[in-house]
């Protein structure tokens, strides 16, 4: 399976609550620039595994404009800043199995993309991600790290 890995947008500093932090202009544009990137890597697109925080949820309503429609959505509080990775890989790694030839993006925080990256692929480590960057994956028999992308670098 292909597994894109995404730290949302950029974020206002303030909110009420951290869950409630909103993507601001800067984060917009690149959410909009990634969204262009992964139209040309994505022509299907079978699961979203998205954090249930706000500027979480506003990249996905962003790139989902770019993106073609997907199977299923899944809302996940796993994937919160402080959230389980050991979970979401299980999760990441029974989904291949079921679809080994199927696609997934998966929009979550810091540090917990880099923590899933290297529950993924050992020898990947946990990348360091900038906002709205993406680290593409192979997840199936042997897992492979294939890149990360930076919006500032697109």
């Amino acid at each position: 399976m292909q597994v894109f890995i995404m730290r949302h947008g950029e974020a206002e500093m303030f909110a009420a609550s951290d869950s409630e932090r909103a993507l601001n202009q800067s984060g917009l544009n690149e959410v909009g620039k990634m969204g262009t990137y992964l139209a040309d890597k994505l022509p299907q697109l079978d699961y979203v595994l998205v954090s249930p925080y706000l500027r979480a949820q506003q990249t996905w309503q962003g790139l989902a404009k770019s993106l073609p429609e997907a199977v299923k959505v899944i809302e996940l509080n796993e994937l919160t800043p402080s959230g389980d990775e050991v979970a979401v890989v299980a999760l990441i790694n029974e989904l291949a199995l079921e679809q080994p030839q199927g696609s997934m993006l998966v929009v979550s925080h810091l540090p917990l993309v880099g923590f899933i990256v290297e529950g993924l692929v050992a020898d990947a480590g946990a990348p360091l991600f900038s906002t709205a960057a993406v680290a593409e994956l192979q997840v199936g028999q042997e897992n492979s790290f294939i890149s990360l992308q930076h919006p500032v670098t697109l």
